[in-house]
């Protein structure tokens, strides 16, 4: 098949051109970036085209991997180029922006897919890894179409709605914990927090690290295209700024009280001394893999 990837020189766009170029389609990338768009398509042996129209128009699938607020305006804009014959892909991590253009394209007869890959551009390996899809149209042959393209992926259906009240949780989240931390730590020694750290630092650090690799607009997007951020933010800093008045005050009762009502709560999904020795192996699987390139 002929696979034209929008936004073919981002992370996830470099991902999924090296992905469909591994299962040997005929992948053609696009993208306002046409230096690097140029440099990566030549590093890969597959095709530039020199705008999104001319990508999209001889393609059996169209993979739009650009931010999310600008999904709409892209599928706008090559809606003369589409037809029944093809399908649309659309991977954006926030549904709310982009359910609306994927239902108009659906009502056309274009066949759309609106998947959210649960993981991030630096994986390898598929194994047990998952994608969620938001369903459009026809859910069961979405889900058909989305185990063909990607067999190696578990495919979970979830309403936009849900979708994005969990991703605000689950990614707005803790991108806005870990930034906020990132910027503590960045007035400090940097150095020195890392000599003296403990392993919880450690793991914490290098989520945080991980995260501020990201694309600072792709951050940015992901924290305020949610409708459900918000909302999960101040409830975020309410239960911070209640904790915070106990230790102020001295109040440890009340300090303990929070402490294992939560930790309760957890336990019942997980046992928390197995999530604790997993820490660990993570962590002494991080400095295994740092000496062997050091």
């Amino acid at each position: 098949m002929k696979v034209a990837v929008i936004g073919g020189a981002g992370k996830m766009g470099r991902w999924f051109a090296r992905y469909f170029v591994r299962h040997k389609h005929d992948v053609t990338i696009s993208d306002i970036d046409m230096e690097s768009a140029a440099a990566f398509s030549k590093s890969l042996g597959i095709e530039l085209a020199r705008s999104n129209s001319e990508a999209a128009r001889s393609a059996d699938i169209i993979v739009i991997c650009t931010p999310i607020n600008t999904v709409p305006t892209v599928i706008e804009g090559m809606l003369e180029d589409l037809n029944p014959t093809m399908t649309v892909v659309e991977i954006s991590s926030v549904k709310f922006p982009v359910i609306s253009i994927m239902r108009k394209i659906s009502l056309m007869g274009i066949r759309g897919l609106s998947v959210h890959p649960l993981f991030g551009p630096g994986l390898e390996d598929l194994s047990g890894e998952r994608m969620a899809l938001v369903p459009i149209k026809d859910e069961t042959s979405e889900i058909r179409l989305a185990k063909q393209l990607f067999p190696d992926l578990e495919i979970i259906s979830v309403d936009f709605e849900k979708h994005d009240h969990v991703m605000a949780l689950t990614l707005s989240l803790t991108h806005f914990i870990n930034i906020v931390l990132a910027s503590v730590f960045s007035k400090e020694d940097i150095r020195e927090l890392k000599s003296l750290g403990g392993t919880s630092f450690k793991i914490q650090l290098l989520l945080s690290e991980s995260i501020m690799m990201e694309n600072s607009k792709l951050c940015a997007s992901i924290q305020m295209s949610n409708p459900y951020t918000i909302q999960h933010l101040e409830m975020f800093l309410s239960e911070a700024h209640k904790l915070m008045r106990f230790i102020k005050d001295g109040e440890e009762e009340k300090f303990i009280n929070l402490y294992e009502k939560a930790s309760s709560a957890l336990s019942e999904y997980e046992d928390l001394s197995d999530s604790y020795e997993a820490m660990y192996r993570a962590l002494k699987a991080i400095h295994g893999k740092e000496q062997v390139h050091d």
